[in-house]
Protein backbone atom coordinates (compact mmCIF):
# COMPACT_ATOMS: atom_id res chain seq x y z
CA UNK A 1 0.00 0.00 0.00
CA UNK A 2 1.17 3.73 -1.00
CA UNK A 3 2.80 5.22 2.36
CA UNK A 4 0.30 7.84 4.24
CA UNK A 5 0.90 11.25 2.09
CA UNK A 6 3.19 13.88 4.11
CA UNK A 7 0.40 16.53 5.26
CA UNK A 8 -2.04 13.54 6.50
CA UNK A 9 0.83 12.56 8.65
CA UNK A 10 1.16 15.87 9.64
CA UNK A 11 -2.51 16.45 10.47
CA UNK A 12 -2.57 13.03 12.70
CA UNK A 13 0.95 14.38 14.47
CA UNK A 14 -1.27 17.73 15.51
CA UNK A 15 -4.21 16.11 16.27
CA UNK A 16 -2.31 13.49 18.69
CA UNK A 17 -0.28 16.80 20.16
CA UNK A 18 -3.62 18.68 21.01
CA UNK A 19 -4.42 15.79 23.69
CA UNK A 20 -2.31 16.07 26.20
CA UNK A 21 -3.88 12.79 27.89
CA UNK A 22 -2.06 11.08 25.71
CA UNK A 23 1.33 12.16 27.69
CA UNK A 24 -0.11 10.36 30.71
CA UNK A 25 -0.40 6.69 30.44
CA UNK A 26 -0.60 4.35 26.98
CA UNK A 27 -1.34 5.84 23.62
CA UNK A 28 -3.99 3.99 21.65
CA UNK A 29 -3.47 4.06 17.73
CA UNK A 30 -5.81 2.33 14.86
CA UNK A 31 -4.04 0.72 12.24
CA UNK A 32 -4.39 3.68 10.17
CA UNK A 33 -3.00 6.02 12.64
CA UNK A 34 0.37 3.39 12.53
CA UNK A 35 1.01 3.57 9.25
CA UNK A 36 0.21 7.52 9.22
CA UNK A 37 3.35 7.57 11.50
CA UNK A 38 5.53 5.49 10.23
CA UNK A 39 5.17 2.27 12.50
CA UNK A 40 6.35 -1.08 12.02
CA UNK A 41 6.23 -3.41 15.24
CA UNK A 42 9.26 -6.33 16.19
CA UNK A 43 9.63 -8.35 19.16
CA UNK A 44 12.33 -8.67 21.45
CA UNK A 45 14.82 -11.55 21.10
CA UNK A 46 16.71 -13.32 23.59
CA UNK A 47 20.72 -12.76 23.71
CA UNK A 48 23.59 -13.86 24.62
CA UNK A 49 25.82 -11.76 23.44
CA UNK A 50 26.01 -7.55 23.16
CA UNK A 51 27.14 -6.44 19.80
CA UNK A 52 30.99 -4.30 20.83
CA UNK A 53 31.17 -3.46 16.81
CA UNK A 54 31.11 -3.91 13.07
CA UNK A 55 33.63 -4.02 11.22
CA UNK A 56 34.98 -4.59 7.61
CA UNK A 57 36.32 -8.55 7.21
CA UNK A 58 37.90 -11.15 4.83
CA UNK A 59 37.11 -15.03 4.25
CA UNK A 60 40.01 -17.29 4.66
CA UNK A 61 40.76 -20.66 4.84
CA UNK A 62 42.55 -21.79 8.47
CA UNK A 63 45.97 -21.49 8.33
CA UNK A 64 46.79 -24.97 8.98
CA UNK A 65 43.77 -26.27 6.94
CA UNK A 66 45.44 -25.44 3.27
CA UNK A 67 47.55 -27.76 1.93
CA UNK A 68 49.27 -27.55 -0.92
CA UNK A 69 50.41 -30.61 -3.24
CA UNK A 70 53.76 -30.39 -4.89
CA UNK A 71 55.68 -32.89 -7.56
CA UNK A 72 58.22 -34.46 -6.14
CA UNK A 73 59.82 -34.77 -9.49
CA UNK A 74 60.22 -32.69 -12.16
CA UNK A 75 58.48 -33.36 -15.20
CA UNK A 76 55.69 -32.32 -18.05
CA UNK A 77 51.99 -31.70 -17.17
CA UNK A 78 49.77 -34.81 -19.24
CA UNK A 79 46.59 -34.07 -17.58
CA UNK A 80 44.57 -31.76 -15.10
CA UNK A 81 42.19 -33.99 -13.56
CA UNK A 82 40.33 -30.92 -11.22
CA UNK A 83 39.34 -27.54 -11.37
CA UNK A 84 39.25 -24.67 -9.20
CA UNK A 85 36.35 -24.88 -6.85
CA UNK A 86 35.74 -28.43 -6.85
CA UNK A 87 35.82 -30.65 -4.13
CA UNK A 88 37.52 -33.70 -3.79
CA UNK A 89 37.88 -37.14 -1.68
CA UNK A 90 41.10 -38.22 -0.10
CA UNK A 91 42.79 -39.94 -2.51
CA UNK A 92 41.40 -38.49 -5.49
CA UNK A 93 43.60 -37.97 -8.71
CA UNK A 94 44.93 -34.22 -9.22
CA UNK A 95 47.28 -33.79 -11.93
CA UNK A 96 49.45 -36.23 -13.74
CA UNK A 97 52.52 -35.70 -15.22
CA UNK A 98 55.40 -37.60 -17.42
CA UNK A 99 58.57 -37.61 -15.08
CA UNK A 100 62.21 -38.81 -16.46
CA UNK A 101 63.19 -38.25 -12.71
CA UNK A 102 60.93 -40.48 -12.07
CA UNK A 103 61.25 -43.09 -14.47
CA UNK A 104 65.29 -43.10 -13.29
CA UNK A 105 64.18 -43.62 -9.86
CA UNK A 106 62.13 -46.37 -10.77
CA UNK A 107 64.60 -47.88 -12.36
CA UNK A 108 67.08 -47.48 -9.54
CA UNK A 109 64.11 -48.74 -7.15
CA UNK A 110 64.62 -52.49 -9.25
CA UNK A 111 68.25 -52.06 -8.91
CA UNK A 112 68.29 -51.73 -5.16
CA UNK A 113 65.34 -54.36 -4.58
CA UNK A 114 68.08 -56.77 -6.68
CA UNK A 115 70.74 -55.54 -4.50
CA UNK A 116 68.80 -55.64 -1.33
CA UNK A 117 67.62 -60.19 -1.89
CA UNK A 118 71.91 -60.55 -2.40
CA UNK A 119 72.45 -58.46 0.80
CA UNK A 120 69.60 -60.66 2.69
CA UNK A 121 70.84 -63.97 1.72
CA UNK A 122 74.73 -62.98 2.58
CA UNK A 123 73.24 -61.49 5.90
CA UNK A 124 71.88 -65.24 6.45
CA UNK A 125 74.92 -67.16 5.21
CA UNK A 126 77.06 -65.26 7.48
CA UNK A 127 75.33 -65.52 10.58
CA UNK A 128 74.91 -69.09 10.09
CA UNK A 129 79.18 -69.23 9.43
CA UNK A 130 79.07 -67.15 12.78
CA UNK A 131 77.52 -69.22 14.99
CA UNK A 132 78.67 -72.22 14.11
CA UNK A 133 82.50 -70.57 15.12
CA UNK A 134 83.71 -70.47 11.20
CA UNK A 135 84.01 -67.23 11.01
CA UNK A 136 84.39 -64.21 13.09
CA UNK A 137 81.35 -62.70 14.62
CA UNK A 138 82.30 -59.04 13.32
CA UNK A 139 81.94 -60.17 9.63
CA UNK A 140 78.24 -61.31 10.08
CA UNK A 141 77.86 -57.70 11.78
CA UNK A 142 79.15 -56.72 9.00
CA UNK A 143 76.81 -58.06 6.36
CA UNK A 144 74.00 -57.23 8.94
CA UNK A 145 74.86 -53.59 8.41
CA UNK A 146 75.19 -53.30 4.99
CA UNK A 147 71.57 -55.47 5.16
CA UNK A 148 69.99 -52.14 6.84
CA UNK A 149 71.67 -49.95 4.21
CA UNK A 150 70.25 -51.78 1.42
CA UNK A 151 66.71 -52.12 2.81
CA UNK A 152 66.55 -48.39 3.82
CA UNK A 153 67.82 -47.23 0.02
CA UNK A 154 64.87 -49.68 -1.27
CA UNK A 155 62.46 -47.88 1.60
CA UNK A 156 63.40 -44.41 0.47
CA UNK A 157 63.03 -44.97 -3.37
CA UNK A 158 59.44 -46.40 -2.74
CA UNK A 159 58.57 -43.39 -0.60
CA UNK A 160 59.82 -41.19 -3.42
CA UNK A 161 57.79 -43.19 -6.18
CA UNK A 162 54.47 -43.65 -3.72
CA UNK A 163 52.46 -41.76 -5.91
CA UNK A 164 53.93 -43.06 -9.40
CA UNK A 165 52.23 -44.98 -11.66
CA UNK A 166 54.21 -47.87 -12.60
CA UNK A 167 57.40 -47.65 -13.80
CA UNK A 168 56.47 -45.68 -16.82
CA UNK A 169 57.73 -42.21 -15.88
CA UNK A 170 53.85 -41.27 -15.36
CA UNK A 171 53.78 -39.67 -12.14
CA UNK A 172 49.87 -39.34 -10.73
CA UNK A 173 50.01 -36.24 -8.26
CA UNK A 174 46.80 -37.68 -5.93
CA UNK A 175 45.21 -35.21 -2.87
CA UNK A 176 46.39 -35.99 0.59
CA UNK A 177 42.71 -35.00 1.87
CA UNK A 178 39.55 -34.41 1.35
CA UNK A 179 38.58 -30.86 0.16
CA UNK A 180 38.26 -27.89 -2.03
CA UNK A 181 40.38 -27.15 -4.96
CA UNK A 182 41.60 -23.70 -3.92
CA UNK A 183 44.17 -23.06 -6.77
CA UNK A 184 45.62 -25.08 -9.73
CA UNK A 185 49.20 -24.15 -10.80
CA UNK A 186 49.32 -26.92 -13.06
CA UNK A 187 49.01 -26.17 -16.73
CA UNK A 188 48.35 -28.48 -19.67
CA UNK A 189 51.77 -28.99 -21.77
CA UNK A 190 53.83 -26.90 -19.10
CA UNK A 191 56.54 -28.23 -16.92
CA UNK A 192 57.20 -28.19 -13.07
CA UNK A 193 60.28 -28.02 -11.15
CA UNK A 194 60.76 -30.40 -8.56
CA UNK A 195 58.16 -29.73 -5.07
CA UNK A 196 56.89 -26.64 -6.96
CA UNK A 197 53.23 -26.48 -6.15
CA UNK A 198 51.15 -27.97 -8.82
CA UNK A 199 47.41 -27.61 -6.57
CA UNK A 200 46.22 -25.95 -3.15
CA UNK A 201 43.16 -27.82 -1.14
CA UNK A 202 41.25 -26.11 1.44
CA UNK A 203 39.49 -28.30 3.66
CA UNK A 204 35.87 -27.54 2.61
CA UNK A 205 34.08 -27.94 6.04
CA UNK A 206 35.73 -24.95 7.85
CA UNK A 207 36.78 -20.95 7.30
CA UNK A 208 37.91 -18.45 9.31
CA UNK A 209 37.02 -14.59 9.42
CA UNK A 210 39.89 -11.91 8.99
CA UNK A 211 39.55 -8.37 10.21
CA UNK A 212 40.99 -5.13 12.22
CA UNK A 213 40.26 -3.93 15.49
CA UNK A 214 40.79 -0.73 16.90
CA UNK A 215 42.12 -0.98 20.56
CA UNK A 216 39.57 0.18 22.16
CA UNK A 217 37.01 -2.31 20.53
CA UNK A 218 40.20 -4.99 21.15
CA UNK A 219 40.20 -4.60 24.79
CA UNK A 220 36.51 -5.22 25.46
CA UNK A 221 37.21 -8.91 23.52
CA UNK A 222 38.63 -12.27 24.49
CA UNK A 223 39.36 -15.71 22.39
CA UNK A 224 36.55 -17.54 22.59
CA UNK A 225 34.02 -14.48 22.43
CA UNK A 226 31.05 -15.06 19.95
CA UNK A 227 31.30 -13.01 16.63
CA UNK A 228 28.23 -13.14 13.67
CA UNK A 229 29.02 -12.63 9.73
CA UNK A 230 24.90 -12.19 8.86
CA UNK A 231 23.43 -15.23 10.12
CA UNK A 232 26.21 -16.98 10.59
CA UNK A 233 28.01 -17.28 13.98
CA UNK A 234 31.16 -18.41 15.10
CA UNK A 235 34.16 -17.59 17.71
CA UNK A 236 37.24 -15.65 18.23
CA UNK A 237 40.02 -18.28 18.03
CA UNK A 238 43.04 -15.25 17.96
CA UNK A 239 43.61 -11.61 18.54
CA UNK A 240 46.65 -9.31 18.22
CA UNK A 241 48.57 -8.49 20.35
CA UNK A 242 50.69 -5.95 18.51
CA UNK A 243 49.38 -2.80 16.98
CA UNK A 244 50.30 -2.01 13.42
CA UNK A 245 52.29 1.39 13.28
CA UNK A 246 50.29 1.69 9.63
CA UNK A 247 46.94 1.05 10.10
CA UNK A 248 47.19 1.52 14.58
CA UNK A 249 44.91 -1.67 14.70
CA UNK A 250 45.12 -5.34 15.81
CA UNK A 251 44.10 -8.25 13.64
CA UNK A 252 41.16 -10.38 14.66
CA UNK A 253 40.78 -14.09 13.49
CA UNK A 254 37.33 -16.18 14.43
CA UNK A 255 36.35 -19.50 12.97
CA UNK A 256 33.01 -19.89 11.61
CA UNK A 257 30.42 -22.05 12.56
CA UNK A 258 29.69 -22.99 9.03
CA UNK A 259 31.21 -22.68 5.61
CA UNK A 260 28.13 -22.79 3.44
CA UNK A 261 27.77 -19.70 1.52
CA UNK A 262 30.98 -18.29 2.06
CA UNK A 263 34.31 -18.33 -0.34
CA UNK A 264 37.83 -17.48 0.57
CA UNK A 265 38.66 -14.15 -0.37
CA UNK A 266 34.68 -13.16 0.13
CA UNK A 267 34.60 -9.45 1.89
CA UNK A 268 31.79 -9.46 4.51
CA UNK A 269 30.53 -7.35 7.36
CA UNK A 270 31.65 -8.94 10.80
CA UNK A 271 30.00 -8.74 14.42
CA UNK A 272 31.91 -8.91 17.18
CA UNK A 273 30.11 -9.70 20.74
CA UNK A 274 30.87 -9.78 24.05
CA UNK A 275 28.57 -11.68 26.94
CA UNK A 276 25.40 -10.46 27.80
CA UNK A 277 23.72 -10.14 30.79
CA UNK A 278 21.19 -12.56 32.06
CA UNK A 279 17.54 -10.89 31.01
CA UNK A 280 19.02 -9.05 27.58
CA UNK A 281 16.84 -8.48 24.50
CA UNK A 282 17.94 -7.85 21.42
CA UNK A 283 16.09 -5.14 19.50
CA UNK A 284 16.89 -2.87 15.90
CA UNK A 285 18.83 -0.36 16.47
CA UNK A 286 16.41 2.14 14.99
CA UNK A 287 14.20 1.21 17.87
CA UNK A 288 15.83 2.93 20.50
CA UNK A 289 15.06 7.12 21.11
CA UNK A 290 18.02 8.71 22.95
CA UNK A 291 18.38 11.99 24.53
CA UNK A 292 19.94 13.16 27.81
CA UNK A 293 17.78 11.69 29.70
CA UNK A 294 18.78 7.76 28.62
CA UNK A 295 17.42 5.43 25.91
CA UNK A 296 14.00 4.30 25.78
CA UNK A 297 11.81 1.49 23.70
CA UNK A 298 8.15 1.85 23.03
CA UNK A 299 6.37 -1.18 23.77
CA UNK A 300 2.74 -1.97 22.55
CA UNK A 301 0.66 -3.16 25.64
CA UNK A 302 -2.97 -3.62 25.80
CA UNK A 303 -3.95 -0.19 27.03
CA UNK A 304 -1.72 1.37 23.83
CA UNK A 305 1.94 2.65 22.98
CA UNK A 306 3.89 3.22 26.48
CA UNK A 307 7.75 4.30 26.75
CA UNK A 308 9.79 1.82 28.30
CA UNK A 309 13.21 3.16 29.90
CA UNK A 310 15.88 0.26 28.93
CA UNK A 311 19.88 -0.04 29.25
CA UNK A 312 22.12 -0.46 25.94
CA UNK A 313 24.49 -2.89 26.95
CA UNK A 314 25.96 -3.08 23.32
CA UNK A 315 25.06 -1.69 19.76
CA UNK A 316 26.86 -2.20 16.34
CA UNK A 317 25.02 -2.03 12.90
CA UNK A 318 21.46 -2.44 12.82
CA UNK A 319 21.24 -4.22 16.22
CA UNK A 320 20.92 -3.38 19.79
CA UNK A 321 21.07 -5.80 23.21
CA UNK A 322 19.44 -4.05 25.90
CA UNK A 323 18.36 -4.94 29.65
CA UNK A 324 14.89 -3.58 30.95
CA UNK A 325 12.09 -5.29 28.25
CA UNK A 326 9.86 -8.02 29.20
CA UNK A 327 10.90 -11.16 27.33
CA UNK A 328 9.27 -11.30 23.46
CA UNK A 329 8.07 -7.53 24.49
CA UNK A 330 6.13 -6.24 20.94
CA UNK A 331 8.24 -2.48 20.74
CA UNK A 332 8.11 -0.12 17.58
CA UNK A 333 10.80 -0.69 15.12
CA UNK A 334 10.00 2.40 13.38
CA UNK A 335 8.42 5.62 14.16
CA UNK A 336 10.03 5.93 17.34
CA UNK A 337 11.06 9.49 16.90
CA UNK A 338 7.01 10.70 16.30
CA UNK A 339 6.16 7.91 18.72
CA UNK A 340 8.21 10.20 21.52
CA UNK A 341 7.05 12.94 19.99
CA UNK A 342 3.50 12.52 20.65
CA UNK A 343 3.70 10.72 23.94
CA UNK A 344 5.47 14.31 25.12
CA UNK A 345 9.15 12.17 25.75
Amino acid sequence: MPPAHPLAAAALLACLFSTSALAAGPMALSAAQEKAMGIVLTTAKPASGAPVAAVPGAITPPLNDRRVVAAPFAGTVTRIHVLEGQSVKAGAPLVTLFSREALAVSSELVQSQAELRVAEAAARRLQQLASEGVIAGARAEEAQARLAQARAMVNERRRLLSGAGGTSGEYVLRAPTAGRVAAVTAQPGGGLEAMAPAVTLDRADRLWVEARLSPEVARKLKVGYPVRVGDIGGRIVALGASIDPKTRSLPLRAQLDTAAGFAPGQTVTVTVLSPAPAGAQAIPRSALAQDSAGARVFVKTAGGYVAQSVTVVGAAGAEAVVTGLAPSARIAASGASQLKSALGH
